[in-house]
């Protein structure tokens, strides 16, 4: 059979072979590791390794996709917070945005490839309802019915019963199903083969039941089920709209507005089966709510299908007044809507008439009815033409429409149903209202200007911020905003103020969504009009900030791409300069590819102010034509500069095309918190006044109020003298400059240890991790006293290298910054073991009668600073007190009873639950927030001084694993009779012991590495009202280790009881010989390791023995010229699952010699071997005849001890004095030299019990016969 197909067939299968390769490959790039195949912590494949996904940005959308892209049908949960268990290794993606229609995550918008502010207790995960979706619906609980079966996707017919429905709606947590009031069209998908299902009602899940093959055609099935998180309006004119409320934990509760925008009522209004979103509403608008607050900062994208599937901050957890204040409400239209359009003013017209939703026909369709519509939906005006519109058909049932009179909504018109078919109206609407720019230098700069009631009127500059010019940009096609201008800018306008404190969140598609007061209610002159500036010719798309992205210019009216043909430096500059944003740093990037065919190809010399000085050609690209857009990558309007990183240094600015310096008089922390966010160089360590740099000073007031993303975003006043001293300028260092940061918490002074070597941040073990140690991390964060020094990741576990808590890098601040300049030495335990630290800010009293009262002054950054008085109690004062040694707070004066202070006001609305050990560990809003003057400084008066208790260690600070050790707490006090406790800095151990004594002792009979770390002990006497409680003592470090002394090697003659220890012997190829290796050690069950350092050969053997004697026998059978070289031991044992080598004993070194010259020198040995024979009948002749005589050989041991053995000898031998000299025979005794040697080796060891017994002398530097 031949197939002969058309060229557009050919075309059409072989892009959808290519579509489905992309899905594979796609697909094969993603997994979700975790209890079944579609649920679990999401992952992706990127350079040949698996990397998680951060669940910043992380909402159902995402979910969707993945869920999608792996054939898990439909989205059930997006989950955050490492709900599947932290990943491993890299965090490929963070701040992942999908619109939920996306066939990969990958095609989501995100941060390139492995940029993220992240760890894996952030990993995102998804769970899917696997193996069932519901298509087309209104929410996740309701529409078509499809089952994966045989690999595949298959409709279910409509003939599937109640009990399916059943399973269903409880396998996908939406409650039971509903009966079906109202014909819901959910499409259909007659491609798809048919598949019947029989259930009994009792399976969990829809792929349980039994599943049918169908061949005859049939209607797909549908269902709508109860959602289990219902949502309602309440208070409303109608039903749709009021107050917002939800259904959860079998309790109804309200929506906080914080962040509430048009995007969250669009996901509101659709899931109440209602129209388009028409307004928000905040303060309680609708009336105050009862109860519980469900829900705060709703984050929703708009494509959500549940109001509960956008992120939020979690059920009942919110920031919100108690009083229901702030719940927000929706106006959605009730009657009409737009389907499927571009935004909220287009699309397919549908209206809901007797209890359901319908299309309008064409038939009779006019202007009059269109613009009916479009101000029904304050979408302005019907467009001009509407004979390109269309947004697609549905199979609704549809009605014709007639409007005649003063009719303000479609559904006063006259509604009829069709009888038929008939073809649905698309509209496209102008959108309302209008705004202009007016005195500007391009279209898209000059004050805005916005038309209400026919009659334009300007924007008061109240709260006018970057994220409203954003909007404003996008409202007139322009490109990115650059600055919010304020003050009348671009002059004063004239008219009505119709718009005053704007508050928008930047991704509205109008002024009119954001949060603001009603039209004409201000407070406001014309002096106050606000203005922006955009760009009016470039913008960036995809990027991750302002200053990257795709290059977009507009010419002719229409924006098109910029194509990467020649695309370089000198473009990236020029483009980078227009946009304010510094310096080129990539010509290219990951920012996705739109769909434009047709764009330019630009040359730049780099010299131009505009990319349109630039020359221009048409470039056209076809389907088959790989060429990419272009992209770039900028420095940013912002640098710091003369510093020892990138971290620290001047302030530099980059406006009107030029750097300069910004005047230091008006810099605080709030601007400096931007820029070291905007740098990604964490939160300000300190503010630094430096001396003028080069170039311009800018001369402006620059006000954030630290919660902005970029310098550009906060608002810019003139001086309001114009003049600034420009000789001092501003200056800051963050703690991305630092040798050392803390992470993972809620303030500056306490979390997660991280050093820093390069721009790479590690985690610290906590193996060696002690008080000391974390004092000089509180040292380098100017933070003042260590006060506990947790380990076990007691912050959370940190990502990439750890290090050792190394004594030569954590000794003092400089050679922390050494270590940080040079390197660290990496560990070998895991995230788990991340170590931690808590400092304690230092507290003064001054002005009082002593030590123990006045003003409290808080000591943070290097200088001195009081606390505000609001909320200031006694269990604060007790906090004071206990943490100066000062015993109770009898007082807590206010109101600057002791003198009003000077310098910054660091605390306020300090809450303590008095058990604290220090006032900054209390609650309190951050440094240096508050709304206080020094009139207000609080106080404290305490009941006096009280000593600290004293810790000793028996036998000392550093002990042999094992050992048994005291450690004693001491206090010489009137109070006796009371209670000692010993604690850890690390973790919750404590141990109590009353004594009416001045001291108390606590034993470890058997020390092991958990009981290491830093103690300290605290003294607490009870009396008939109150506890004294007396201050911390200083802590001390105990330290527990495993110390090996250096084995021996040697040789074992072949004459009994006798051990050769030469530095050098020759062996006899082929011949057979043994090496042994042998120790003095408390530690059983190590082996040894004997290493031929020429070759790196390795033999290991247990080690044998008893008490505190080891060795091993090594056997080196027909020796080869390959055996020859140096020979070391080594003994390792493993304690408590680590593991412990000694240092190399010294080397023997055994050369290899030929069987040639062993002839020559066997044949001397025989001889030699002759005239020995000889001696001894000559020897025992006169034995015999002189008589029987005893031989005392003294061996002497390691330890000093010498050790006798008195041996008979029946014969008797003549010796000459070279034997005579020989080191057998030589007595044990060690000489005085030999002696110190010993103890000079020995001090820093383990040792042996002074009883060892033995019944041969031996030495761990054996006997020699050489």
């Amino acid at each position: 059979m031949i197939l002969i197909l058309d060229e557009k067939q050919f075309i059409f299968h072989l892009s959808l072979g290519l579509l489905s390769l992309l899905r594979f490959t796609e697909c094969e790039n993603i997994r979700l590791v975790g209890p079944s195949r579609c649920s679990g912590r999401v992952e992706v494949f990127h350079q040949d390794s698996w990397g998680t996904v951060c669940d910043d940005e992380w909402s159902i959308a995402n979910a969707e996709v993945v869920c999608r892209e792996l054939n898990c049908g439909t989205a059930m949960e997006a989950k955050n917070g490492a709900f599947f268990g932290q990943g491993k290794d890299e965090i490929w993606l963070d701040d992942v945005q999908c619109v939920g229609n996306e066939s990969s995550i990958l095609q989501c918008q995100h941060k390139p490839f492995g940029q993220n502010n992240c760890d894996h207790s952030e990993d995102a995960g998804v769970v899917c309802l696997g193996h069932v979706r519901l298509v087309n619906g209104t929410t996740h609980c309701n529409g078509r019915v499809e089952i994966y079966h045989e690999g595949q996707w298959k409709r279910v017919c409509s003939d599937w019963g109640k009990q399916a429905a059943q399973v269903l709606c409880q396998e996908a947590g939406c409650g039971d199903p509903l009966a079906k009031t109202e014909t819901l069209n959910f499409g259909d998908a007659r491609a798809l083969p048919a598949i019947k299902t029989i259930c009994s009602g009792n399976e969990i899940s829809l792929s349980q039941c039994s599943l049918l093959k169908v061949n005859e055609s049939c209607d797909d099935a549908t269902v709508v089920c109860g959602n289990s998180q219902p949502i309602r309006l309440v208070n409303g004119t109608n039903r749709c709209s009021g107050r917002v409320e939800i259904y959860y934990s079998s309790q109804w509760g309200t929506v906080c507005d914080d962040r509430w925008g048009m995007q969250e009522a669009t996901v509101a209004c659709r899931e109440m089966n209602c129209g388009n979103a028409l307004a928000v509403k905040y303060k309680a608008y609708f009336g105050r709510g009862q109860d519980q607050v469900w829900l705060d900062d709703i984050e929703c994208t708009g494509h959500e299908k549940s109001l509960t599937q956008c992120p939020h901050r979690g059920f009942g957890e919110h920031d919100c007044e108690n009083d229901h204040s702030e719940d927000a409400g929706l106006v959605c239209s009730e009657t009409v809507r737009l389907i499927n359009g571009t935004d909220g003013c287009s699309g397919r017209l549908e209206v809901f008439h007797d209890g359901r939703w319908g299309k309008v026909c064409n038939n009779n369709w006019s202007l009059k009815e269109a613009t009916v519509v479009c101000k029904e939906l304050n979408c302005g005006v019907p467009v001009k033409s509407q004979n390109n519109v269309f947004f697609g058909d549905s199979s609704l049932r549809g009605f014709t429409s007639r409007c005649t009179g003063n009719v303000s909504s479609i559904s006063q018109c006259q509604l009829q149903e069709h009888m038929g078919s008939c073809a649905g109206v698309s509209l496209a609407c102008a959108g309302q209202p209008q705004l202009r720019l007016v005195n500007g230098t391009d279209r898209c700069s000059g004050r805005v200007e916005i038309l209400h009631d026919d009659q334009w009127g300007t924007v008061c500059d109240d709260e006018w911020d970057f994220r409203d010019a954003e909007v404003v940009c996008r409202a007139m096609d322009c490109g990115t905003p650059q600055t919010a201008k304020s003050s009348a800018f671009f002059g004063e306008g004239q008219g009505m103020i119709w718009l005053d404190d704007v508050n928008c969140l930047g991704n509205e598609t109008s002024l009119v969504h954001c949060r603001r007061p009603s039209f004409g209610e201000n407070n406001c002159g014309h002096g106050e009009d606000a203005g922006v500036i955009c760009s009016a010719t470039i913008r960036l798309i995809n990027g991750t900030d302002m200053c990257s992205g795709r290059v977009d210019v507009h010419r002719g009216d229409h924006w098109s791409p910029a194509f990467n043909v020649n695309w370089g430096r000198n473009e990236a500059t020029v483009v980078c300069r227009e946009m304010n944003c510094g310096d080129p740093v990539k010509m290219s990037g990951s920012f996705g590819q739109g769909g434009d065919l047709r764009g330019y190809e630009i040359h730049c010399s780099g010299r131009e102010t505009s990319l349109t000085q630039c020359s221009f050609r048409d470039y056209s690209r076809s389907a088959t034509n790989r060429v990419e857009e272009a992209s770039v990558v900028c420095s940013g309007n912002v640098r710091l500069t003369g510093g020892s990183t990138r971290c620290d240094g001047r302030v530099e600015y980059f406006d009107t095309k030029q750097w300069g310096t910004v005047c230091a008089e008006s810099w605080d922390m709030n601007d400096a918190t931007v820029v070291c966010k905007q740098l990604d160089c964490g939160r300000p360590h300190k503010l630094t006044q430096l001396g003028p740099g080069t170039g311009q000073t800018w001369t402006d007031q620059i006000e954030c109020n630290g919660r902005e993303s970029t310098l550009t975003q906060c608002p810019q006043r003139p001086y309001p003298d114009r003049t600034c001293n420009n000789t001092v300028v501003a200056g800051v260092s963050c703690t991305g400059s630092l040798a050392i940061r803390v992470a993972n918490s809620n303030d500056e002074c306490s979390g997660r240890v991280e050093v820093r070597h390069g721009e790479q941040w590690h985690t610290v073990c906590d193996t060696d991790w002690t008080l000391s140690k974390a004092q000089v991390v509180c040292e380098a964060l100017e933070c003042g006293r260590a006060m506990n020094a947790p380990g076990a990741a007691f912050y959370g576990p940190g990502s990439g290298p750890v290090v050792e808590a190394s004594s030569s890098c954590f000794d003092n601040v400089t050679s922390l910054q050494q270590c940080s300049s040079k390197g660290f030495t990496r560990a070998t335990c895991g995230h788990e073991h991340d170590a931690g630290v808590l400092c304690a800010a230092q507290v003064r009293l001054m002005g009082g009668s002593g030590e123990c009262s006045g003003r409290v002054e808080v000591f943070y950054k290097g200088q001195w600073g009081t606390v505000c008085d609001d909320d200031w109690e006694m269990s604060d004062a007790d906090v004071v007190c206990r943490q100066l040694g000062c015993g109770h707070a009898v007082s807590a004066p206010t109101s600057a009873h002791f003198g009003r202070g000077t310098g910054p006001i660091w605390l306020d609305n300090v809450e303590c639950s008095g058990q604290e050990s220090a006032l900054s560990h209390c609650s309190h809003p951050g440094f240096g927030e508050n709304n206080c003057g020094h009139g207000e400084d609080a106080s404290v008066i305490c009941l006096g001084a009280l000593q600290k208790p004293e810790i000793t260690i028996n036998p000392g600070v550093e002990v042999n694993w094992g050992d048994k050790v005291e450690i004693t707490c001491t206090l010489v006090t009137e109070h006796m009779g009371g209670t000692f406790l010993l604690k850890k800095t690390q973790g919750s151990f404590q141990m109590e012991k009353f004594s009416d004594q001045a001291s108390a002792t606590f034993v470890f009979p058997k020390v092991d590495f958990s009981q290491k770390g830093s103690y300290y002990c605290e003294y607490q006497k009870k009396m008939a009202s109150q506890i004294i409680y007396y201050p911390q003592g200083i802590p001390a470090d105990l330290s527990v280790v495993v110390k090996l002394e250096k084995p021996s090697i040697s040789l074992v003659s072949p004459h009994a009881m006798v051990i050769y220890s030469p530095d050098t012997v020759s062996v006899t190829q082929g011949s057979t010989f043994s090496v042994t290796c042998s120790i003095h050690s408390i530690y059983s069950k190590g082996f040894f390791s004997l290493t031929n350092l020429n070759t790196n050969n390795t033999k290991t053997m247990t080690g044998f023995g008893y008490s505190v004697l080891y060795l091993a026998t090594f056997e080196l059978p027909s020796v080869d010229i390959k055996d020859q070289g140096s020979y070391t031991c080594r003994y390792s044992v493993n304690v408590s699952a680590m593991s412990f080598s000694s240092a190399p004993s010294r080397t023997l070194y055994i050369s290899v010699t030929s069987t040639s010259s062993s002839s020559v020198v066997a044949a001397v040995v025989g001889v030699l071997v002759l005239l020995l024979l000889l001696v001894v009948v000559i020897f025992l002749v006169w034995r015999r005849k002189w008589g029987v005589s005893e031989v005392i050989v003294q061996f002497s041991n390691r330890f000093g001890a010498a050790i006798k053995q008195e041996m008979e000898d029946k014969t008797t031998v003549a010796l000459d004095e070279r034997e005579r000299n020989n080191q057998l025979y030589e007595p044990c005794t060690p000489s005085p030299e030999q002696s110190k040697t010993d103890a000079d080796t020995d001090s820093n060891a383990e040792r042996a019990p002074e009883d060892l017994a033995g019944k041969v002398c031996y030495e761990l530097e054996p006997l020699v016969v050489s």
